[in-house]
């Protein structure tokens, strides 16, 4: 077998999941990778240009997503793994297809401008094993699925492994976050390079303005030491979590960014701006939650160390559509619909705080415990669900956790007439879109794996 046999044939595999209604996102990319083993090394050869890695445990997806759209919309072309899958596997089945597509359409051997790749923390190591990478952005570091990846301190060194690898690697990191922090401390202490300087750059929020919801966050805070020499640390502002201005009487302190920014939310867009080099400029992104700024501030850096034009930028971000599960809406039998993925802590406790005193909303929660949910559901108490105390409508319970979920609901003081309780995801949407009044609109909060369910359920009724 050789190169492009190994694109044909694992298009065709994909082709015939689809039509088997599967997902096929790591399938293929798993028999690719037993028939085919060098098949990642051997893709980087068709990049000519910027290769850029995401981690970090919220707003891969999205931070990805958006770099992405920038790209294109500077008629780059780029390879992107847009579904999310972000183990090996699945990033080789995104390359294979994204270089088949580009064969047919180019002809073949022709080479493609960028790589934009999400990777899960724990497999950074062995994708920087296959891929060489330009850029790698890290976008937060929260505790999820303590089953998988134990405490952050875990977390950490897998991604410190990974960038152990490459001597080369440039390094973007999110400068509001002092979980961060120790990974330049690492950097800077790794014998393994001593004679060799890394670039690090960083992206960070100066002042973070609420326009029309809470500004209140209730968020657990993950990282409350220093990280050098572990006294409590203080903030002059925080955002969100342990975002925020921070610092510490050893005088460590939240580094400089070099891209920084203000923004003021609104319930669903947020108004940024950002400076770098001495220049200035407004943009406008059409997702809701500081979140989703902090995502787009992520890729703006990223875009702004390809040497994309500013106006490019604001356009890409004016045009972008969010992948299913990210703030996403739609549209089904003229009920609206919004879903947000939700696996840990913080992001769920971020999307809560925009429901907050909300009216004419009906809310869907599923819950799953496969393994990419994380089996462990005990991440449920530390969010804030007491913030639906004052929620004025139904609340449907669904998932294979849907007991879980109900019994948190109940100890956080939520009305239980309120509750609606089925494990059947399917069953539980369809009747809870039934529900939905001419002037009410859903929102959904799945985990991963009910997301993926739910993503077939609403595309059968579009």
């Amino acid at each position: 077998m050789n190169f492009k046999q190994a694109l044909d044939y694992t298009n065709k595999f994909y082709r015939l999941l689809r039509k088997m209604n599967t997902q096929g996102t790591s399938l293929p990319g798993k028999y690719l990778r037993k028939f085919y083993p060098n098949f990642l090394k051997e893709s980087q050869n068709y990049v000519t240009s910027y290769k850029f890695a995401i981690t970090g445990t919220n707003g891969k997806t999205t931070t990805a997503g958006l770099l992405a759209q920038i790209l294109k919309e500077a008629q780059k072309s780029v390879i992107h793994n847009e579904l999310g899958a972000n183990m090996p596997n699945g990033i080789a089945t995104a390359i294979a297809l994204g270089l088949y597509n580009n064969f047919k359409e180019k002809g073949e051997e022709s080479s493609v401008d960028n790589l934009v790749i999400e990777s899960d923390e724990a497999y950074l190591r062995e994708v920087f094993e296959n891929i060489i990478f330009d850029y790698l952005l890290v976008t937060n570091l929260f505790r999820d699925q303590l089953d998988r990846y134990g405490e952050l301190d875990i977390t950490k060194k897998k991604i410190q492994e990974g960038i152990r690898i490459n001597p080369d690697l440039k390094i973007i990191l999110n400068a509001d976050d002092p979980g961060l922090y120790e990974i330049e401390k690492n950097i800077k202490n790794d014998m393994l390079l001593p004679k060799k300087k890394r670039k690090v750059l960083y992206f960070g929020f100066e002042d973070v303005e609420f326009c029309d919801f809470d500004a209140q966050s209730n968020s657990p805070s993950e990282v409350i030491y220093c990280p050098v020499c572990k006294k409590p640390l203080k903030y002059t502002k925080r955002f969100y979590s342990q975002l925020g201005l921070w610092s510490c009487a050893c005088r460590t302190k939240r580094p400089r960014p070099d891209v920084c920014a203000n923004v003021k939310v609104f319930k669903n867009y947020s108004i940024l701006n950002v400076r770098y080099e001495g220049k200035s400029i407004m943009y406008k992104l059409n997702l809701s939650g500081l979140y989703n700024a902090y995502n787009a501030l992520g890729a703006i850096a990223c875009a702004y160390m390809a040497q994309i034009d500013r106006k490019i930028i604001a356009a890409a971000l004016d045009n972008y559509k969010p992948v299913f599960g990210r703030s996403q809406r739609e549209v089904i039998q003229g009920k609206e619909l919004k879903v947000h993925l939700i696996k840990n802590p913080t992001g769920a406790c971020e999307v809560l705080r925009s429901l907050k005193n909300s009216k004419n909303t009906k809310l869907m929660i599923a819950i799953n415990d496969k393994y990419a949910d994380g089996r462990d559901v005990s991440w449920l108490w530390d969010v804030d669900f007491e913030i639906l105390q004052k929620f004025d409508n139904k609340i449907y319970v669904t998932g294979t956790r849907a007991d879980d979920m109900a019994l948190r609901l109940k100890y956080a003081g939520v009305n239980l007439s309120h509750l609606v309780i089925e494990n059947d995801i399917k069953k539980t949407f369809n009747f809870a879109l039934k529900s939905v009044e001419p002037d009410e609109k859903l929102v959904i909060l799945p985990t991963y794996t009910a997301l993926l369910k739910l993503d077939k359920i609403i595309k059968s009724k579009l």
